[in-house]
C-alpha cells in the first residue's frame, strides 16, 4: 500500500480530533502514535520546553517502554534534540553514526571527557541497541517549543539491510504531524481563553446586575459570593471588611466556614493578606506551605492555595475578597484576574450601598432624634420618658438589649431604672453597681463612652459581670446634664458585634437629649412629692401653731417637723439675742449629749450661719474646723450638717440646724424646701414674738426690783 494513504488517514483523524476540541495532551498522544505508525519506528516521542527553556518534558510517548518514559525531564544539552533546537532544522541519523544515534530517551553524558565513541556494532549488539533516529522541531508562532522524534525503524522494503534508516519522507511526515501539535495547543488556548473570558463576563455581568439592582451592602456581598463560588473551585470564599479603626479585618459574608471560623479577625499589620490590602494588588499563593506569612482562617484543614483580591473604590481599600482551596496549585492567573474583577465591582457596589444606607440612616436618625426630643421634652412623666428612650435606642441601633442606670445620691450607686430583654438583677445585682465598678461604673466615673465587642474578655466586666445575663457586646455612654453625669445607657447585643463610631455618636446624642428630660422628669416627680409632703406638713404646722399659741411650744414643734421633713437625725433651733445665740428647741437630742445652749455670734456652726445670714451644708463635719467647738457632735458621731438662717426681713433672728449620722450631701432642692418651710410658717415672726416676750419679762423683773 502506498505510504500516502496512511498519511491521509492520520491527517483525517487528527483534524477531526482538533475540530472536536480534544484536549491538547490527548492530541499530542495521537500525534506520537501516528508518527510511530507512519515511520515504522519502534518508539516515537514528543518533548516540550519547560518554562525556563533549559529542560525538556516528555509529554507523549508511543512504543517501547512508553510508560517508563512519559513524564521524564532532561536537560536540553544532554539530549539528541539539542542540535535541532539550536538550528531549527530536522536531524536524520542512522546506524553508521552510532554516537549520534544513541537512545533518544537515554540522555548522553554531555561534557564527560572520558566518553569515547562506541565501536561498530556487532550483529548481536545491533539486535538490542538503537539503530536510527529522525528528529524534527515543533514550531509555534515562529518559535521552537519542542521536538518530535522517531527512533529505530523496524521494517525494510529494500532488502539491502536488516536495520533500515529513516529517510527524508519520514522527516516530512513528522514535520507535518508537528503542525497538529501547535494547532491543538492554539485551539486549546483559544478555547480556554474564550471559556475564561465567558466565565469572567458571566461573573462580571452578575456582579454588575447586583450593583445596579441592589443598594444593600449585605445583598451585594452575598450575590458576588454566589457568582464566584459558581465559577471557581473553592473550599471557602470570604468577604473581609475593614473595621472603623482600620486595625482589623472582620468577616462580613462567607461561604464554607464554620460558626467559630466566621468570628475570625485578621490584623492589617501582619501576614500576606496585609500586603495585598496595603498594595492594592491581587495576590496568588499556589502553595501556602511555602509562604511563611500566610494566616489561615480554617480550623479544620489547612488551606493549600489561596487568592487575595482587594476590595477598592476610588483608590480606597475597603477590605479583601479571599478564596481558598485544600489543593495545591488550584488556581492560575486567570482565576486571580476573575476574582480581582469581581472584587472591583463589589467595591464600587459596596461604596454605593454605603452612601445610600448612610443617607437613609441619617434621615431616619434625624427624624427619630427629632421625635425623641419632642416626646421627652413634652413629658414630665419619668416612666414615659424612659420607655421612649429605650424604644428609640433599640430601634436606631438595632440592639438586642437595653439598660438605663441612674446614680442614686443616697447610696452613690448606679441603679437600673429601665431595662429591655434583660434581667436587671442578673446583670446588675439587687443594689446596682458602685461608681467605678463594672463597665457602666467605669464609663460613669471617667465620663468616656466605650464600645466593647467581647464583654466577657474585658477586665472591667470582671468586677460586675454583665455577660452572665446574655450580653456579648455593649455600647455604653454617660448621661450628661451640663457638667454633671447622672447615669449611663447600655445598648447591648446577644452576639459579638463591632459597634461603629457613628453608632457611638448616635447613642451619645440620645443620652444627652434624654439626660435633661430624665433629670427634669425626676425633679418634677420629686418636687411633686415634696409638694404633697409640704401640704401635709403645712396642715400639721397650722394645727401646731394653734396649739403653740396655747402651750408656748411652737419652736419644739417646728424642730420636730423640720427633722421629719429633711429625714435627719438631730435638729436644733437657735434664737439670736444681740451678740448671742440661745437654744430654744431641739429634736431627738439625748440628755447625755445635749447641744450647746448658748454661743457667741460667729462662733461654731450656728454662729457662722447667723452672722453671715447664709445657708451652710457640710458633708463631713469631722473635717470642718467650725464644728470643733461642738463637743456633743463627736459624742453623737454626727457626719453631715445643714444650717438655715431664719430671717425677719433682712435681719437674721435665728438658725435652724439639721444633722445626720450618715454622710449626706443636701441638694439645692432640699435646702430651698427647708428655707421655704421656715418662711411659710412664719418662724421668724414667732421668734421675734418670743424675743419680745423675753424682753418684757426682763423689764417686769427690773421694775419689781
Amino acid at each position: 500500500m502506498s505510504r500516502g494513504a496512511p498519511l491521509r488517514a492520520a491527517i483525517h483523524r487528527l483534524t477531526e480530533a482538533v475540530q472536536l476540541l480534544t484536549p491538547a495532551r490527548d492530541v499530542c498522544q495521537m500525534v506520537v502514535e501516528e508518527a510511530r505508525r507512519l515511520t515504522s519506528a519502534s518508539r516515537a516521542g514528543l518533548c516540550l520546553f519547560t518554562v525556563e527553556r533549559d529542560m525538556l518534558d516528555y509529554v507523549a510517548v508511543a512504543g517501547e517502554n512508553a510508560l517508563d518514559i512519559v513524564g521524564l525531564r532532561i536537560k536540553v544539552a544532554d539530549s539528541l534534540s539539542e542540535p535541532v533546537i539550536k538550528t531549527g532544522q530536522p536531524l536524520l541519523l542512522d546506524r553508521r553514526t552510532p554516537l549520534e544515534t544513541g537512545d533518544l530517551f537515554a540522555p548522553l553524558e554531555a561534557g564527560n571527557a572520558a566518553y569515547k565513541p562506541a565501536p561498530r556494532w556487532t550483529s548481536s549488539e545491533a539486535q538490542s541497541g538503537p539503530r536510527s533516529a529522525a528528529v524534527v522541531p515543533v514550531m509555534s508562532a515562529g518559535r521552537t517549543i519542542g521536538t518530535l522524534s522517531a527512533l529505530n525503524k523496524v521494517d525494510s522494503t529494500s532488502g539491502l539491510s536488516p536495520f533500515p534508516a529513516f529517510d527524508q519522507e519520514d522527516i516530512d511526515n513528522l514535520a507535518l504531524l508537528t503542525e497538529f501539535v501547535s494547532l491543538s495547543q492554539k485551539v486549546e488556548t483559544t478555547a480556554r481563553t474564550a471559556y475564561e473570558q465567558g466565565r469572567e463576563l458571566t461573573v462580571l455581568y452578575q456582579a454588575t446586575q447586583t450593583v445596579s439592582s441592589s443598594l444593600s451592602v449585605q445583598k451585594v456581598m452575598e450575590e458576588v459570593l454566589e457568582a464566584i463560588c459558581a465559577h471557581l473551585e473553592h473550599h471557602s470564599a470570604v468577604f473581609f471588611l475593614l473595621n472603623d479603626d482600620h486595625t482589623h479585618l472582620f468577616i462580613a459574608a462567607e461561604r464554607g466556614l464554620s460558626s467559630s471560623e466566621s468570628e475570625v479577625q485578621l490584623s492589617v499589620d501582619s501576614g500576606i493578606h496585609a500586603q495585598a490590602l496595603q498594595s492594592g494588588q491581587p495576590m496568588l499563593i499556589e502553595d501556602t506551605d511555602a509562604c511563611e506569612d500566610f494566616v489561615d482562617i480554617s480550623e479544620r484543614t489547612r488551606a493549600l492555595s489561596v487568592m487575595y483580591a482587594p476590595i477598592r473604590s476610588r483608590e480606597e481599600s475597603h477590605g479583601l475578597l479571599i478564596v481558598t482551596s485544600f489543593q495545591r496549585n488550584a488556581y492560575h492567573s486567570d482565576d486571580l484576574k476573575l476574582l480581582s474583577a469581581a472584587a472591583l465591582q463589589a467595591g464600587i457596589a459596596i461604596e454605593n450601598a454605603w452612601l445610600y444606607e448612610d443617607a437613609q440612616h441619617q434621615a431616619e436618625e434625624a427624624n427619630a432624634l427629632y421625635e425623641l426630643s419632642q416626646h421627652v421634652n413634652e413629658s414630665l412623666q419619668v416612666e414615659n420618658v424612659l420607655n421612649f428612650v429605650a424604644d428609640s435606642t433599640l430601634e436606631l441601633l438595632k440592639a438586642d438589649k437595653f439598660a438605663l442606670l441612674l446614680r442614686d445620691p443616697k447610696t452613690d450607686r448606679l441603679v437600673p431604672q429601665i431595662t429591655r430583654n434583660l434581667d436587671p438583677v442578673l446583670a446588675f445585682g439587687t443594689e446596682g453597681h458602685a461608681i467605678g465598678e463594672g463597665i457602666g461604673g467605669w464609663v460613669f466615673e471617667w465620663q468616656t463612652p466605650q464600645a466593647i465587642a467581647d464583654v466577657s474578655a474585658d477586665r472591667r466586666n470582671q468586677s460586675a459581670p454583665i455577660h452572665q445575663a446574655g450580653v456579648a457586646s455593649t455600647l455604653c455612654v454617660p448621661m450628661h446634664v451640663g457638667e454633671e453625669v447622672i447615669g449611663v445607657i447600655h445598648a447591648m447585643s446577644e452576639h459579638r458585634r463591632l459597634f461603629t463610631v457613628s453608632e457611638m455618636g448616635l447613642l451619645y446624642t440620645i443620652a444627652n437629649q434624654s439626660a435633661v428630660a430624665v433629670a427634669n422628669a425626676l425633679l418634677f416627680e420629686q418636687t411633686r412629692e415634696q409638694s404633697q409632703e409640704m401640704k401635709t406638713y403645712f396642715k400639721r404646722v397650722a394645727n401646731a401653731i394653734g396649739k403653740a399659741l396655747t402651750h408656748g411650744n411652737l419652736p419644739q414643734i417646728l424642730a420636730d417637723i423640720s427633722l421629719e421633713l429633711m429625714r435627719g437625725d438631730r435638729c436644733t433651733i437657735y434664737q439670736c439675742e444681740a451678740e448671742t445665740l440661745k437654744l430654744v428647741a431641739s429634736s431627738q437630742c439625748r440628755a447625755t449629749a445635749m447641744p450647746d445652749t448658748k454661743m457667741g455670734l460667729g462662733a461654731g456652726l450656728a454662729g457662722w450661719v447667723a452672722k453671715r445670714g447664709q445657708n451652710l451644708t457640710i458633708v463631713e463635719l469631722e473635717r470642718d474646723a467650725r464644728a470643733e467647738i461642738h463637743g456633743w457632735i463627736k459624742k453623737e458621731n454626727l457626719s453631715s450638717y445643714l444650717g438655715i438662717p431664719i430671717k425677719s426681713g433682712r435681719r437674721t433672728v435665728g438658725v435652724l440646724e439639721v444633722y445626720t449620722h450618715e454622710p449626706r450631701e443636701f441638694s439645692k432642692e432640699e435646702v430651698n424646701l427647708l428655707a421655704s418651710f421656715t418662711r411659710r410658717v412664719r418662724v421668724a415672726d414667732q421668734l421675734d414674738l418670743l424675743l419680745k416676750e423675753v424682753d418684757l419679762e426682763k423689764e417686769d423683773y427690773a421694775g419689781t426690783e
